[in-house]
C-alpha cells in the first residue's frame, strides 16, 4: 500500500511542519525546576507563544538540554500529562548523560540500544514515545537505521494490518512489545524508504498523518 502513496511521500514537507505552545503550558514546571524559567526566557524571549518545527530542533542540537525541551514542546504541544514533564526534569541529567553516550558510541547496535533503555527506566513518564523522538532528533543510529519516531498513533496505524511492508512487526503494541520491536522497526522503515528513493522520516510522516485513515490492503 505505501508504494501507492510514492510521490506523495517523497513531497511531505517532514521538516518544515511546525506546532505551536504557549508558555502558559510549561509554567508550573518552571515553578519546581528554576533553571528551565531560564531556558524559556531564551526560547520564548518575549512571546507568550513559540511554534517548532522539526528544522528548529535539529538547528540546535549541540545544546543537549534545550533540544530535549524544544523536543517535549515539538511533540506535546498541550503538556504532557500528570507529572510526566517535571519528574523528567528532575532526571535530566539522566536523560542528558544518556543521549551523549549513545550518540558519541561508533556504531550503535540492538545491545547499546537496550543500555539506553535500562538507564531511562528510571525516569517516570519517559516511554518510547518520547525516547525516540529524542533518538531521532539526536540524529542516532541503530545497526547503520536511522532512528525514527515510534508513539502510540503510529503504533496504532501499523497494528491495523494494513501495511504489508510491515508483517514481520506483527503483532504490535504500545509499551514493552514496540521497546523490543523498535530495532525492526527501523530497520524495516529504512528499506521501504530506499525503495521508495526517500528519507525514512518520510515514512514516518505518512503513517502518523494518513496510516489510521487508509483501506487496508
Amino acid at each position: 500500500m505505501i508504494s501507492l502513496y510514492a510521490g506523495l511521500i517523497k513531497e511531505l514537507p517532514v521538516r518544515d511542519i511546525c506546532f505551536s505552545t504557549k508558555r502558559s503550558t510549561w509554567v508550573k514546571a518552571e515553578k519546581e525546576v528554576p533553571w528551565l524559567r531560564v531556558l524559556n526566557d531564551e526560547v520564548f524571549g518575549s512571546y507568550l507563544k513559540l511554534s517548532i518545527s522539526r528544522k528548529d530542533i535539529f538547528s540546535c542540537i549541540s545544546n543537549i538540554r534545550q533540544s530535549i525541551i524544544l523536543t517535549i514542546y515539538w511533540g506535546y504541544p498541550q503538556g504532557m500529562r500528570g507529572e510526566h514533564f517535571i519528574n523528567m526534569l528532575k532526571s535530566i541529567e539522566i536523560i542528558e548523560e544518556s543521549i551523549f553516550t549513545i550518540r558519541n558510541k561508533e556504531n550503535p547496535t540492538t545491545d547499546d540500544y537496550w543500555v539506553l533503555m535500562d538507564k531511562l527506566k528510571g525516569v517516570k513518564g519517559l516511554a518510547l514515545s518520547t525516547i525516540s523522538k529524542l533518538l531521532y532528533f539526536f540524529e542516532i543510529k541503530i545497526n547503520g537505521h536511522q532512528c525514527q519516531i515510534l508513539d502510540l498513533r503510529l503504533i496504532d496505524a501499523l497494528s491495523s494490518k494494513g501495511f504489508s511492508q510491515y508483517e514481520t512487526l506483527l503483532p504490535i503494541s504500545y509499551g514493552t512489545i514496540a521497546e523490543k520491536k523498535y530495532p525492526l522497526f527501523l530497520e524495516l522503515t529504512t528499506s521501504i524508504a530506499n525503495k521508495l528513493e526517500c528519507e525514512p522520516e518520510n515514512i514516518e510522516m505518512f503513517l502518523f498523518t494518513f496510516g489510521k485513515n487508509l483501506k487496508p490492503d
